[in-house]
């Protein structure tokens, strides 16, 4: 396995805004931005799947500073999933909306026997109720 060290304020910047992109932490403001990638600028380590700063996973230490009121001002933009009209919010309801059981025909279900027509049966009448 690759282990690759992040040096310089920029590369820090890149890392430390993907990383909370990607476990849905609030965005940094711009302050944030300077003083956190200043902060992490030398000590990343990026290998088996974990960003670690001193031996220990970076996030871990970005959600205690998420969750510290004292820090606020680091963060910026906190994400909200379920507010009314949001591009999950649309998401959720699209994929629900096609995620229809197929109905089942007498053709496919004449082709089973036994436990799998059971259950097909079990399906269709099922569906009929709703």
């Amino acid at each position: 396995m690759t282990v690759v060290t992040v040096n310089g304020q920029a590369n820090a910047a890149v890392v430390l805004k993907g990383l909370l992109q990607q476990h849905g932490l609030p965005d940094l403001s711009p302050e944030g931005i300077d003083a956190l990638s200043a902060r992490f600028s030398t000590g990343l380590v990026l290998g088996h799947g974990v960003v670690s700063h001193d031996c220990k996973p970076l996030i871990d230490e970005l959600r205690a500073l998420a969750g510290n009121p004292e820090n606020a001002r680091f963060f910026a933009n906190p994400v909200k999933a379920d507010k009314p009209g949001t591009l999950t919010e649309r998401y959720r309801a699209e994929i629900a909306a096609s995620q229809k059981q197929a109905r089942i025909t007498d053709a496919a279900l004449a082709r089973y026997t036994g436990v799998t027509r059971q259950h097909m049966e079990e399906r269709q009448r099922a569906a009929q109720e709703k």
